[in-house]
């Protein structure tokens, strides 16, 4: 086993106690939604979870989400933690990993939980990725909302499209790095507490 092989090996680790944990909260005759975003995931993760797969780590990021949208936060925030001294860089230029998604996320929790102030603890590479043009296209107000494109979806994507803006309004705008977002957070703060409670009751 080379150096590469034995992190991910270790990443997957430290990962699968809190995934038990996760499945244990949850029973395991619960209702379609929560099998599909809870315990399904959880499964998956614990079969594999390489920080050098998309699917993984996309997969990660879409189980986080919903555990704070379920109002898990304990738990979101654990997992949040442990992508820490992680090197995903290699899928930031091109890809959408859900690793960048998480700590805009993880900033959210510890403040809602903890009352603290994560914003300065941003790995550098990471920043890279905020302040590139792509990216500041994408976190422009109101485009962020995505409310033309969520008006418009199919209902049977309607919650991936509520999900892939919180990815947005939270995974970017929680780091406090674009002026146009903090000037209009209250309603992004609205907004992000309307999907929120839609897709609850999804």
């Amino acid at each position: 086993m080379n150096k590469l092989q034995q992190e991910i090996q270790d990443f997957h680790e430290k990962l699968k106690p809190a995934l038990h944990r996760i499945l244990d909260q949850y029973d395991k005759k619960a209702a379609p939604q929560i099998y599909h975003t809870i315990i399904q995931p959880c499964k998956k993760l614990i079969q594999k979870c390489s920080f050098k797969s998309v699917s993984d780590t996309s997969r990660l990021c879409t189980l986080v989400y919903w555990l704070y949208i379920y109002g898990n936060k304990e738990l979101a925030l654990e997992l949040c933690e442990l992508v820490h001294d992680v090197d995903f860089s290699f899928e930031f230029e091109y890809w959408n990993s859900g690793i960048q998604n998480i700590y805009g996320l993880e900033i959210r929790i510890a403040r809602e939980l903890l009352g603290e102030d994560r914003r300065n603890q941003i790995p550098s590479y990471l920043l890279e990725y905020y302040f590139s043009k792509r990216v500041k296209k994408r976190c422009r107000y109101p485009q962020i909302l995505r409310e033309e494109e969520i008006a418009a979806c199919d209902s049977r994507f309607l919650d991936t499209e509520l999900l892939y803006a919180l990815y947005h309004m939270i995974g970017n705008g929680e780091t406090g790095l674009y002026t146009e977002l903090n000037e209009n957070w209250d309603e992004l703060e609205q907004a992000i507490n309307t999907y929120i409670d839609c897709l609850k009751k999804l």
